[in-house]
């Protein structure tokens, strides 16, 4: 296995140039890795930067290629473009170009794409590792086990890595796709622009039962500069970098995987029926996001934070919301009502997640600060607004 590396860039010639000159850092143990920078068309200055950036950028590791494209493809095509480079070279590494790589990148993709060859059910492999649920923003942990890797059936953007199967797989399925509102997939994700790809890849996942690899330990991490989908820059998304030694990584085959979780980032019912004994005979959803709609529930019973319709009504089981992550209150069975186990159609239809308004909700999962930190933040905030009137 020996994937090419595919830049994808466009009017960011300061993120390009970034990201060149972390892949030059990187480690590798062979000189003839084909490097690809696709840059879509643009009249303006920027993008000539962007051009005249990747011409001029010296590649000793293999056989550098850049490709000017002469109509504007727009994010979701030229990614699609992209991807159907897998065709020529066996597999490729995608990078976005306001990505930063661990010096490791390039190995990690190699050993995983490797492992995970004949599996059907694996559809890519990640090189970013999330640590914050990218719909609401909280915290997102996966149970400590003895493996470095998850699977999850929302797809990666971050930095992955198809081999030309995997991607052929989902493209031919993608030629008569399109997104429905009663789609089996997150309402955000529905409602992401038509300049998405990812919303459709998430979607072959889930009508497939196919799934992203993802480690624990992140090899690439994202700027969110400014650019298609990202009005200004943030550093919601940054993790660390994984700076150790590749034989270290331990993968793991799903079958004999306890970390799998669904395009809502819930862990799949039938893990936690293996590890709470109690729950085996018990047909369930899992919702403790409190992001599924009703509508997607297909079992009698659901296990949600959602409210239920009746305060007064009982329900089968209650549990905690005090171990983390959430899903460790199941699987211990901490008894509580804060996770309720009942029939589906006794919970309110409510999917926009959990209210961060609530105590409960706030002290699980908001870091306080002590009461004196809040103040210095309030009164320089306000010093700041009288200064710019």
């Amino acid at each position: 296995m020996k994937p090419a590396i595919v830049i994808v860039a466009f009017n960011r010639p300061q993120s390009l140039k970034r990201l060149l000159s972390n892949i030059k850092n990187g480690v590798y143990h062979r000189n003839d890795i084909d490097l690809i920078i696709s840059v879509d068309y643009q009249e303006s200055d920027a993008r000539n930067q962007v051009v005249n950036i990747a011409t001029s950028f010296s590649w000793n590791h293999g056989q550098k290629t850049v490709i000017t494209h002469r109509t504007n493809l727009g994010l979701r095509k030229h990614i699609l473009h992209c991807g159907d480079l897998t065709a020529e070279y066996g597999s490729i590494i995608l990078l976005e170009d306001d990505l930063v790589v661990s010096s490791q990148f390039y190995s990690y993709a190699q050993d995983a794409l490797q492992f995970y060859n004949e599996d059907e059910r694996i559809a890519g492999i990640s090189l970013y590792n999330h640590r914050r649920h990218p719909l609401n923003r909280f915290d997102f942990d996966t149970i400590p086990d003895d493996s470095d890797v998850y699977f999850l059936q929302f797809a990666s953007s971050w930095g992955q890595a198809w081999t030309s199967g995997q991607w052929k797989g989902f493209k031919d399925w993608y030629k008569n796709a399109t997104i429905l509102q009663n789609d089996s997939i997150p309402e955000k994700v529905k409602s992401w622009p038509e300049s998405s790809w990812l919303k459709f890849f998430i979607k072959y996942l889930v009508v497939h039962d196919k799934y992203f690899v993802y480690p624990n330990k992140s090899f690439t991490t994202n700027f969110s500069d400014s650019g298609t989908h990202n009005k200004s820059k943030n550093t919601d998304f940054q993790v660390p970098l994984f700076s150790g030694e590749m034989n270290s990584l331990r993968f793991k085959e799903i079958d004999h995987a306890i970390n799998i979780y669904d395009a809502f980032f819930e862990l799949i019912p039938d893990v936690i029926k293996t590890l709470n004994k109690d729950l085996e005979g018990i047909d369930f959803t899992v919702d403790l996001w409190g992001m599924k709609p009703l509508r997607v529930v297909k079992t009698n019973y659901l296990l949600s934070t959602k409210p239920l319709k009746n305060t007064a009504s009982g329900h089968r089981k209650g549990y905690a919301l005090e171990m983390k992550p959430p899903v460790l209150n199941v699987i211990s069975d901490l008894p509580g009502n804060d996770i309720k186990l009942s029939e589906a159609n006794l919970f309110e239809n409510d999917f926009k997640g959990l209210d961060i308004s609530k105590n409960l909700v706030w002290d699980y999962f908001v870091f306080k600060l002590i009461p004196s930190v809040y103040v210095k933040i309030f009164i320089k905030k306000v010093l700041l607004k009288l200064r710019k009137k």
